[in-house]
C-alpha cells in the first residue's frame, strides 16, 4: 500500500508536464489554430493511417509526432503562403490509451491510461508491488507497441533516479514487473497481519516472514513457533534463541507453501491472598518474572492486612507440590535477591495475613477454587 502511494505521488505531476511529449496517434482529435486566419484553423480526427488533410497543405502525417513537432511542421508549410504564421496544435480529445501491466503487481491487467502517463503511474494503477517484494529486487520491462523494442528499467531508478528513468508509456505498451524468484508462505497466529506472503528464494527465513506479517503481538509465544510443510512434516522453532543469537534454528530454509504458526502464550500464574487484586496473570514469553513483579501485577499487598514477610510460593515439581516462603522485607530493605526469586509458569503466589501462614486453610482454599498441580503450563 505504501509503495502504491509513493508511486502515485511521484507520478502525479508528470502528466501535465508531459503534454508536449505526447505523440499523436490514430483516434486522437486535435485542434489546429492559426492566429488571425480562421480559414486555416479547425478540428481534425486522426484516422487509422495517421494522415490528416489540412487547408492549404493537404495530406500530412500526424501519427507519431508530438504536438510541438506538428506545430513546427505546419508553421513551416504555411509559411509558403503566409508571412510569419503563428500556429498552435492542441489535443482536443485524446484516444483511449490502453496499457498492459503484468507480472509481480497486485492487480495485473489492462488499464486505460492518460496522455503523458509515466511508468510509475501505470504501476500505481495496478496497485504497486505484490506483498513481500522490495523495490530493489524488481525491474520493469516495457515492450514498445510502436517499435517492438524492449526497455528494461530498475524500479529504484524509476522511483528515485533521474526523470528520464521514469519512462513515458504509450498506448499498447506492455509493462511487465519482474522480481527475483520468490516462494509463497502463510503466516498465521499471533502476528499483526496474518496472511500469504512471498519471500525471496535466496532469503526465506522464518524471522523475515514474521516481520513481513507485521511482527509478533505482545502475547505471542516465540519459543515454540511451528512450521508445517506440504509433505506433512512439522518443525518447532525457538525464535527467542535465534533472536538473541544463541541458535540458528530460525534460519531453517522455508519451502513453498509452508504454514508458519505463532501460538499464543498461555502460561499463567495465580497471585492470591491479601493482595489488592487477587487473580490469574499471564507471563511474558521469553521474559523472567520475579516475585516482586508478580505482586505488582496484583496491585501489591492489601493495605494493613497482607504480610509480605512470609510470602508463599507453591510450585509443582516432579509431580509434587513445593511450599516456599520468602521474606520480601529483606529484599526491599537490603536488596537480598535470594528473597525475590523467579516465578515460573503454574506457580501460585499467596500473601498471608500473618507471618505464620495457615497451611491447612491455604490448601483448602486452593482446592476450593480448582487450582491443582501445574494447571497453567501449556
Amino acid at each position: 500500500m505504501i509503495l502504491a502511494l509513493n508511486l502515485a505521488v511521484l507520478a502525479g505531476g508528470a502528466g501535465q508536464q508531459e503534454q508536449t511529449a505526447y505523440r499523436v496517434g490514430p483516434e486522437d482529435q486535435i485542434t489546429v489554430t492559426v492566429a488571425r486566419h480562421p480559414e486555416f484553423s479547425g478540428s481534425y480526427y486522426v484516422p487509422a493511417d495517421g494522415m490528416v488533410n489540412l487547408p492549404a497543405i493537404g495530406q500530412m502525417r500526424a501519427d507519431g509526432k508530438t504536438l510541438r513537432e506538428l506545430s513546427a511542421e505546419i508553421t513551416q508549410l504555411l509559411s509558403r503562403r503566409l508571412r510569419d504564421p503563428e500556429v498552435t496544435v492542441s489535443l482536443q480529445a485524446p484516444r483511449m490509451q490502453r496499457v498492459y501491466v503484468l507480472g509481480s503487481v497486485r492487480k495485473p491487467g489492462l488499464y486505460d491510461g492518460k496522455p503523458g502517463w509515466r511508468l510509475t503511474e501505470a504501476l500505481a494503477a495496478a496497485g504497486g508491488l505484490e506483498p513481500g517484494l522490495e523495490e530493489s529486487d524488481c525491474k520493469a520491462v516495457i515492450l514498445r507497441a510502436r517499435s517492438g523494442e524492449r526497455q528494461s528499467i530498475p524500479l529504484v531508478d524509476a522511483l528515485r533516479g533521474p526523470p528520464e528513468a521514469n519512462a513515458l508509456v504509450e498506448s499498447g505498451d506492455v509493462i511487465t514487473l519482474e522480481a527475483r524468484e520468490t516462494i509463497p508462505v502463510y503466516v498465521y497466529g499471533e502476528v499483526k497481519a496474518p496472511g500469504l506472503y512471498r519471500l525471496r528464494k535466496d532469503t526465506p527465513g522464518i524471522v523475515h516472514a514474521i516481520t513481513l506479517a507485521g511482527g509478533a503481538v505482545e502475547d505471542a509465544a516465540l519459543d515454540r513457533v511451528t512450521v508445517a510443510h506440504l509433505d506433512g512434516g512439522t518443525t518447532t522453532v525457538n525464535l527467542l534463541e535465534t533472536i538473541s543469537g544463541g541458535s540458528q534454528a530460525g534460519s531453517i530454509v522455508l519451502q513453498p507453501g509452508d504454514l508458519i504458526t505463532v501460538p499464543k502464550e498461555t502460561a499463567r500464574i495465580a497471585v492470591l491472598g491479601y493482595v489488592t487484586e487477587p487473580g490469574f496473570y499471564p507471563l511474558k514469553n521469553g521474559r523472567k518474572t520475579t516475585l516482586s513483579e508478580a505482586l505488582a501485577m496484583a496491585g501489591g499487598r492489601e493495605s494493613n492486612r497482607g504480610e509480605i514477610g512470609s510470602v508463599v510460593v507453591i510450585r509443582a515439581q516432579d509431580g509434587k507440590q513445593q511450599k516456599l516462603v520468602y521474606d520480601m522485607h529483606k529484599f526491599l530493605k537490603s536488596g537480598d535477591v535470594s528473597q525475590n526469586p523467579e516465578i515460573k509458569a503454574g506457580d501460585v503466589v499467596y500473601v498471608p495475613q500473618t507471618r505464620r501462614p495457615d497451611w491447612d486453610f491455604l490448601v483448602r482454599s486452593l482446592t476450593a477454587i480448582g487450582i491443582l498441580i501445574n494447571p497453567f503450563v501449556p
